[in-house]
């Protein structure tokens, strides 16, 4: 009980500090952007401008009308790259048997782009990029009360935006809680290549953004069209699903089958683990997934709104996934998880068969995490790590979309092309 209530005062108390988003002011609308697809592969970066499709998910969750910024719950924004935003998909009254009004943590299409590109297999190395954002809040072991001790961390507020973004502990610099960051295909740069790739003022110029914690690009244009149709709410076990559909509103993956499959790679979860944010929540229920890509390949009458397994025992319907950060004060690295392991799930195999996601040369998991996504404890005065909580994808360039089946023949030579309904 008194961990519940320290938690909730500390709460309540960056509540006062961070309000519920920017100040008010009149927002940029959305410019015209042309569709396209992924281009060529390469060391190259596409730029926020060119990708089209673009739509994110703030923590909390607002609306660009007029002045902007005002929360407004499972409201999804497009963004056009250039600080242009309007209105996108609001998923508010779309659930039938779970209806409470909540905030969206993770968003994806059900055939997301570059899917099978992001990830090293056995026999091939990645060739997308990832791009991801991270929470603003996370967990800090000062001196004082190291991990291992037995002391719950304090909270600690990340940057939003760039300068001073986010030195990590191996001197690499990426975006702050409010932009996007990239990792590198492993297949064109050195371990490990990360960057900063979109800025707030990119992404949303008024108000500036202060926690991107959903992401989904390569959708149509307009981009306020409704493209982002799975997506996760805030805290899963109220409802007891990760992933929901839209527009049927109807479970795609529940909060159990992502605890097992958390359990498969980080162990059993501890007695002395938590999940302090947005509240006090411990047992299993403290697995709560808050990053998403989708890939939904089985075929069928009802299959885009189903988790499907390969009836042949192949590749099934897979996701990758990223959990909220849960501290444990007893480990003595002060994690369970620390939110930025990043786990891939076939639905052929099930949690027994997940995998860290393979890309950039090394492994996303824990041991990872610790290692390169830690913060400095010279610059924040003690232990803390990054929590990813959006992931996506992106090519070295964008394939206009194309006026006829001629062009989109000759387009489609050298080029990956990973389409939303070709798995």
């Amino acid at each position: 009980m008194m961990k519940k209530l320290l938690y909730g005062c500390l709460a309540l108390s960056l509540t006062a500090v961070l309000g519920t988003g920017s100040p008010a002011t009149a927002t940029v609308p959305y410019g015209s952007l042309s569709g396209g697809i992924p281009g060529g592969v390469g060391p190259g970066l596409a730029l926020p401008s060119s990708v089209p499709g673009k739509e994110y998910s703030h923590d909390v969750d607002q609306e660009t009308l007029a002045p902007g910024g005002i929360a407004d719950p499972e409201q999804v924004i497009a963004w056009d790259g250039s600080g242009g935003v309007d209105d996108g998909i609001d998923y508010t009254g779309t659930r039938p048997l779970y209806t409470l009004d909540d905030d969206v943590d993770a968003i994806a299409n059900r055939r997301d782009h570059l899917f099978k590109q992001l990830i090293a297999n056995d026999d091939s190395v990645d060739m997308a990029h990832l791009i991801f954002s991270h929470d603003d809040m996370i967990s800090l072991y000062p001196p004082t009360a190291p991990p291992g001790s037995g002391v719950l961390p304090m909270p600690f507020l990340v940057p939003s935006g760039t300068p001073p973004g986010v030195t990590l502990v191996t001197g690499k610099v990426i975006g702050g809680a409010g932009e996007l960051s990239y990792e590198k295909a492993f297949a064109f740069s050195p371990p490990s290549d990360q960057g900063l790739w979109a800025k707030q003022p990119d992404i949303n110029a008024m108000p500036l953004p202060r926690d991107v914690d959903g992401v989904e690009v390569w959708g149509p244009e307009p981009a306020f069209t409704a493209d982002a149709d799975k997506y996760s709410l805030n805290v899963d076990f109220m409802s007891g699903t990760s992933v929901w559909s839209y527009p049927t509103g109807t479970p795609y993956i529940s909060q159990a089958t992502i605890a097992a499959t958390v359990k498969t790679l980080l162990g059993p979860f501890p007695p002395t683990a938590v999940l302090p944010y947005p509240d006090f929540i411990d047992g299993e229920d403290a697995i709560n997934l808050d990053a998403l890509m989708v890939q939904d390949i089985i075929v069928g009458s009802d299959a885009d709104d189903s988790f499907d397994r390969d009836p042949a025992g192949g590749i099934g319907d897979r996701i990758i996934f990223s959990i909220r950060q849960i501290v444990d004060p007893m480990d003595p690295t002060g994690y369970y998880a620390t939110g930025s392991e990043l786990f891939v799930l076939d639905a052929t195999t099930g949690p027994a068969g997940a995998k860290f996601l393979a890309h950039g040369g090394h492994l996303w998991d824990k041991a990872y995490a610790l290692s390169d996504l830690a913060l400095p404890p010279t610059l924040v005065g003690g232990n803390a790590v990054i929590d990813i909580n959006a992931i996506e994808a992106i090519s070295q360039d964008v394939v206009p979309e194309p006026t006829s089946a001629i062009l989109l023949l000759v387009a489609g030579v050298g080029f990956v092309l990973s389409g939303r309904r070709c798995g």
